[in-house]
C-alpha cells in the first residue's frame, strides 16, 4: 500500500438514534481502524494479483489498516503467494480456517478482524487506489452501517458476458448493474463494507449458504437481515473493483453448476428467511426431470445441444434445484422466525 500501515491491536431505542450516538460518540482525532478481508481457497494465481493491487491502494493518513488471508483449506501455492505479500506488507496476517465453505472462511475472518470498519473482497479482483476510503466514507459521514461498493470486468471478460447466454445472467459473476445506485437491496461478496456493530449485534454469515455449501447467497441473506434489523445498507457503486475471474469459468458446464447453486440457495433462503411455501415442489421437480429428458433426447437426434435448448436447460436446471432443494429444507424447523417480503431476497 502507499503508506506505512501500523498494525491493529487487537434496546429501547432505535436503530437511528443508536447510530447517530455511535457516529457523534467519534472524536475527529480519534484514528480509523479498517480490517480487510480476502477468504481464499486454490487461487493462488489470482490471489497474487489481488494482493499486489492492494498494495497500491492509498490508506489516508492516521488511518490504521490490516489485511486477513483466510486460507479455507488450500492445497496449491497459496502458502507461498501470502507469505511473500506478508514481507512487503507486515499488516497482512493469514488465517487457515480448515472448515470447507464461504461462509466459515467470512466469519473467521470476522472473529479474527480488528477493525471499527470491515471491508470485503474477493481473491480473483484488483481493488482501485481510492478503494479503501471510497468503501468507508459512507459509514464515517453516518450515511450508512453497510455499504454495497460496485464491480466491473476487464474488456474481454465484459465482451464474453455480453453474449447468451451469459448477457442475462452477469449477476451469477458478481455483476452489481442491476442494483439501485442509491437504495441497494443487497451488497456483493466481491465489494462490501460493513460497520463492526452489526456483528455486534449478532448477524452473522449463514454457513449453509455460499460456495463450498449450497452455492451463493450467504451475502444476500445478510443483507436482508441488515435492513430487517433496521441498519441502514447504502450503495457506493461508482468505487468499483474489477472482477478478473477464471475464463475458464465461462463455459456450459459451469454455467450449469451457479444455476443449481442458484436454484438451491434461493430455495433455502425462501424457506428459512421468507417463510414462504411451495406447495406443488414434487410436482414440479418430476415435471422438470421430464423436461429434461426431452431435451436429453433432442440432443441425440440432433448430435448437439442447440443454443435455445442449451438456454432453456439452464433454466429448468435452476428450477430443479429449486424444487429439489425446498423439499430437503422443508423438513427441518425453520431456522429464522422473521418473515420478510421475497423481493429484499431473490437475486436476478
Amino acid at each position: 500500500m502507499k503508506t506505512v500501515l501500523r498494525s491493529l491491536s487487537g434496546s429501547s431505542i432505535t436503530r437511528a438514534s443508536q447510530n447517530a450516538v455511535a457516529n457523534s460518540s467519534r472524536s475527529n482525532k480519534d484514528p480509523v481502524t479498517v480490517s480487510i478481508i480476502i477468504c481464499t481457497r486454490n487461487r493462488a494465481k489470482y490471489l497474487e494479483t489481488t494482493l499486489a493491487s492492494m498494495e497500491l491502494a492509498v490508506v489516508p493518513s492516521g488511518w490504521s489498516v490490516e489485511v486477513l488471508v483466510i486460507d479455507n483449506g488450500s492445497t496449491d501455492e497459496t502458502y507461498g503467494v501470502t507469505q511473500a505479500a506478508q514481507k512487503r506488507n507486515p499488516c497482512l496476517r493469514t488465517v487457515i480456517e480448515p472448515t470447507p465453505g464461504l461462509g466459515y472462511a467470512r466469519n473467521r475472518g470476522l472473529r479474527e478482524a480488528c477493525g471499527e470498519i470491515i471491508l470485503f473482497t474477493d481473491d480473483d479482483l484488483c481493488v482501485p487506489p481510492t478503494w479503501i476510503r471510497g468503501m468507508c466514507e459512507p459509514i464515517l459521514a453516518g450515511r450508512g452501517d453497510a455499504v454495497a461498493g460496485g464491480v466491473i470486468f476487464p474488456s474481454i471478460h465484459a465482451s464474453v458476458l455480453a453474449k447468451p447466454p451469459f448477457s442475462s445472467r452477469r449477476g451469477w459473476f458478481a455483476s452489481t448493474e442491476d442494483l439501485d445506485p442509491l437504495r441497494p437491496n443487497r451488497m456483493v461478496g466481491a465489494n462490501m463494507a460493513l460497520h463492526r456493530r452489526i456483528f455486534a449485534a449478532g448477524l452473522k454469515f449463514d454457513t449453509d449458504l455460499g460456495a463450498g455449501a449450497l452455492g451463493s447467497g450467504e451475502e444476500t441473506l445478510l443483507s436482508a437481515q441488515i435492513i430487517e434489523s433496521g441498519y441502514r445498507l447504502v450503495g457506493a457503486l461508482d468505487v468499483a473493483v474489477e472482477h478478473r475471474f477464471d475464463l475458464k469459468r465461462a463455459n456450459r458446464k459451469s454455467l450449469i453448476d451457479c444455476a443449481r447453486g442458484a436454484g438451491r440457495s434461493h430455495a433455502y433462503i425462501f424457506y428459512h428467511w421468507e417463510h414462504q411455501r411451495s406447495r406443488l415442489a414434487r410436482l414440479h421437480l418430476y415435471l422438470c426431470r421430464i423436461r429434461l429428458w426431452q431435451l436429453y433426447c433432442l440432443r441425440r437426434i440432433f448430435g448437439r445441444e442447440l443454443d435455445r435448448a442449451y438456454e432453456l436447460r439452464i433454466q429448468i436446471e435452476e428450477e430443479l434445484a429449486f424444487a429439489h432443494e425446498y423439499i430437503q429444507q422443508s423438513r427441518r424447523a425453520r431456522k429464522y422466525a422473521r418473515k420478510v417480503p421475497a423481493s429484499c431476497c431473490r437475486q436476478s
